[in-house]
């Protein structure tokens, strides 16, 4: 690889990786966002409560016995680790839930950052249009729906490489983050690239790849924080 495209390669990495702490910062001083906030963030208190008081009563110690029994952990090792997978299964439930419930407030958050920053109206003079192309209704439901199934598979098939400690983890969040790296910018090529097909915008994902699997891994693993993660970097996010 010629040393030029190695460190526009290298810049795009680092640009995925500071994109969602970039959106902390922007959340965090502009209050009119944080009312956006406030149902996800009842729900996330409620829901982490609940998952917490329910998971650790009732699958802390199977976990850890079964880490003990049949992959012979060590017992410290093992309790550690039946810890994080809890944390984990929390994390899943909160996803699954904004999932559902709030993806929608994202898509309003990002559109409002980026009315606000003028990067639509730039894009409008740009391309000559008064109004930037929407995702349609359908079509945008279809999509919601397609995220929806290939994400709760793949964080479900994946969930056990929670076992490992802090590698598990990690490898995780990298590999579901590029999929929802790719929700939260489906809009965003709709409106700026006039991509509304998921071949389409895979095209575009898979040529800029390593930034999606970047941005999308930091972004996941924020959100994984129980009780600050699904509320606040859940909003935040949409903003990097």
């Amino acid at each position: 690889m010629p040393l030029r495209a190695r460190s526009r390669a290298w810049s795009m990495l680092y640009v995925a990786w500071s994109l969602p702490l970039a959106g902390v910062v922007h959340f965090s001083r502009r209050r009119s966002l944080w009312s956006k906030a406030v149902r996800p963030f009842l729900i996330s208190v409620v829901s982490t409560i609940i998952s917490l008081v329910v998971l650790f009563r009732f699958a802390l110690r199977p976990q850890d016995r079964f880490l003990q029994e049949r992959l012979g952990m060590h017992v410290w090792l093992s309790w550690w680790t039946a810890i994080l997978a809890v944390l984990a299964e929390i994390a899943l439930m909160n996803t699954i839930l904004f999932l559902v419930l709030f993806s929608g407030i994202q898509s309003k958050i990002l559109r409002d950052v980026l009315e606000e920053r003028g990067v639509l109206a730039q894009v409008r003079r740009e391309r000559g249009l008064e109004l930037l192309p929407e995702a349609n209704c359908c079509r945008d439901l279809g999509h919601t729906m397609m995220f929806l199934l290939a994400r709760l598979p793949l964080l479900l098939l994946t969930l056990p490489l929670n076992c490992m400690p802090i590698f598990g983890q990690i490898a995780w969040v990298s590999l579901n983050g590029w999929l929802y790296a790719w929700e939260l910018e489906a809009e965003v090529m709709v409106m700026f690239e006039d991509k509304h097909y998921c071949r389409e915008q895979w095209q575009f994902v898979e040529k800029r790849f390593g930034s999606f699997f970047t941005f999308g891994a930091v972004a996941m693993a924020l959100e994984l924080i129980p009780f600050v993660g699904p509320w606040v970097f859940f909003a935040s996010n949409a903003c990097g």
